[in-house]
């Protein structure tokens, strides 16, 4: 089983470890557990050079707080947690402004938000995991198709109050229930909608 090495990092010190683990993923498991379960098992060292002092606090006589100055990087960690509550509320409102190229700003402005949220939230493990790779978009058009799916998808949720993960096949579901009632032949279009598909992402325009 190969051997990782974990980096323990605080803003004045740092502390190795190695763990033997069958992917990078497994091993910042063992080492998050390691750190929860035997943190005085770590031998800090401190970083070559000096750190940049990060806040300066100016006390009177009676020990009270009469004047603060942070440093740029400490203010961006102060206002992280409202930054990142105020960025969710703001990808409906992206979504909703998504047009039909994704070359537009909102597109754009609207990965971006939500890569930045992915990064916060910690969802991205390991800089290593193989990742599986989008389809070709030939004519770069399918990032704008995604946004009105994913608009549909939303109204669909709001009206039916189902949970994410539920909504495409509770969607498709009663999409079958809507062709019963309307004369449409589900499957057919089903079978067109697989061929505009794999036209959309052939390895090169047509």
């Amino acid at each position: 089983m190969p051997t990782c090495t974990a980096e323990f990092r605080t803003d004045a010190d740092y502390a190795t470890r190695a763990f033997q683990a069958r992917s990078p993923r497994d091993a910042l498991r063992q080492a998050r557990a390691f750190y929860d379960d035997r943190t005085e098992e770590l031998i800090f060292d401190s970083y070559d050079g000096r750190h940049p002092v990060t806040d300066i606090t100016v006390r009177d006589a009676k020990g009270h707080e009469v004047a603060l100055w942070h440093h740029d990087e400490l203010r961006l960690r102060l206002a992280a947690g409202d930054t990142l509550e105020a960025l969710e509320l703001c990808v409906d409102c992206l979504a909703d402004l998504a047009r039909l190229d994704d070359g537009t700003s909102s597109i754009s402005a609207l990965n971006q938000a939500r890569a930045a949220i992915t990064r916060a939230k910690g969802k991205a493990a390991s800089l290593t995991d193989n990742r599986e790779q989008l389809p070709p978009d030939p004519k770069k058009k399918n990032g704008g198709r995604t946004e009105w799916a994913a608009a549909a998808l939303r109204q669909y949720q709001r009206a039916t109050g189902c949970d994410c993960d539920d909504s495409l096949c509770d969607l498709l579901c009663d999409l079958m229930h809507w062709s019963d009632g309307n004369n449409f032949d589900f499957e057919t279009a089903l079978c067109r909608a697989c061929g505009h598909y794999e036209a959309e992402t052939a390895g090169g325009a047509s």
